[in-house]
């Protein structure tokens, strides 16, 4: 067994490399089998799972079981409300609206980010405090550590809070209890919870770790077997630190802007012609032309089929082929863009599922079948099909 130390040499070394010197040729952190990667610049502070507490951090009085209310510096959505308050309880957990607890308690059907929900008390030593910050080392470690956290997200923080619980103790009291809260956002919509670990000894009482809204809509709970075991715990690669996405503004549609082309085609198994204002390579072809079928395709010849044929030897591109008509309703429509929102929505959507990329795309186009029917006519159907190009790559 060997171990390799990667880092600064000015601080102790903090990630291990360990494998058997035969094996680290399948051995891999990236997915790549031989190849092992370290990001090694960022932020200028001593990498640690939890963030620091600055000397600004305000100290709440506490009473045990209660909260204190935070006028947020920004919004805060969390999966779609918006929050410009939010109530810091010394047990452990943050709401959005003023509940006196004394413990964990089950079934509360309230918005709640829970890092540690538990009876907490500060009887005999510890610090609970808060910050936040729209500028600054909190903000830049905030991106950085959720950029970490979600490759390719590009993320940059506009907003950060933090809360830390330092030193405290569980009631009855089994020592030391240190762990932290951040709510992270920028002005884009995105909201980001990390929840961070330090020492923590087993809490003999009912406990909760993670985040629930109202009516349990959204909900996750971190399954260990006892607090002491979230130290060593993650779902990001990070021991003693837990990462979720707790709002995207993602659009699974892109929106109809008022220059669509609408009813394009109105004739059953019939086509629309549509000239490009940009090329569109497919597989090595570039198009400056493109068919829109009534059923569901799109290809770069005429082509007249009425509904789903087998062994078509063309280039087709069909997000849904099959027989489609407008008898009694629906529209199909399309839009061509070189700039514009459409145009930054493909590049959003198209890192989001090509991280690295780093694709911008120079021109979009977008074809929607909207409230259609099947033949036999079984109900009210609605789908995309978008294509995009920058000038190096094609995406659909």
């Amino acid at each position: 067994m060997i171990s390799q130390s990667i880092g600064l040499a000015k601080y102790p070394a903090w990630q291990f490399l360990q494998t058997n010197i035969s094996d680290l040729p399948a051995s891999t952190n990236v997915g790549i089998p031989g190849r092992w990667a370290f990001q090694v610049d960022g932020p200028s502070y001593v990498p640690s799972t939890l963030f620091p507490v600055l000397s600004s951090a305000i100290r709440p009085p506490f009473y045990d079981g209660g909260n204190t209310q935070v006028q947020l510096s920004h919004p805060f959505t969390y999966f779609g409300k918006e929050y410009t308050s939010l109530y810091f309880n010394m047990d452990g957990v943050i709401m959005f609206e003023s509940v006196w607890l004394d413990d964990y308690i089950p079934n509360l059907n309230v918005d709640a980010i829970a890092p540690l929900w538990s009876d907490i008390d500060t009887y005999s030593r510890g610090l609970i405090q808060y910050e936040q910050a729209t500028n600054g080392p909190l903000l830049r470690q905030a991106s950085h550590e959720i950029n970490r956290a979600f490759p390719g997200s590009n993320f940059n923080a506009s907003w950060v809070f933090v809360g830390t619980w330092l030193k405290v103790e569980f009631e009855p009291d089994t020592g030391e209890v240190t762990f932290q809260v951040v709510l992270i956002a920028d002005d884009e919509g995105h909201s980001f919870v990390l929840m961070n670990y330090g020492p923590l000894p087993a809490d003999q009482q009912p406990w909760m770790a993670g985040y629930q809204t109202k009516d349990n809509t959204h909900q996750y709970i971190i399954q260990t077997a006892s607090t002491s075991d979230l130290t060593t715990s993650t779902n990001v690669g990070i021991p003693g630190r837990w990462a979720f996405s707790v709002n995207d503004p993602f659009q699974l549609f892109f929106p109809i802007p008022p220059s669509a082309v609408h009813y394009a085609v109105t004739s059953d198994g019939y086509y629309a012609e549509i000239q490009l204002d940009h090329k569109f390579s497919y597989f090595g072809k570039d198009y400056e032309k493109l068919y829109l079928s009534m059923d569901g395709f799109l290809s770069f010849e005429p082509l007249f089929f009425d509904g789903f044929v087998l062994n078509v030897n063309k280039d087709i591109i069909a997000p849904l082929w099959t027989d489609i008509d407008t008898h009694t309703r629906g529209d199909i429509s399309y839009t061509l863009a070189t700039n514009g929102t459409l145009l930054k929505q493909a590049s959003d959507e198209i890192n989001r599922m090509f991280p690295g990329t780093r694709f911008t795309a120079s021109w979009v186009f977008v074809a929607t079948w909207e409230k259609m029917e099947f033949e036999p006519d079984t109900g009210v159907g609605v789908y995309h099909n978008h294509l995009v190009a920058e000038s190096r790559l094609s995406m659909f």
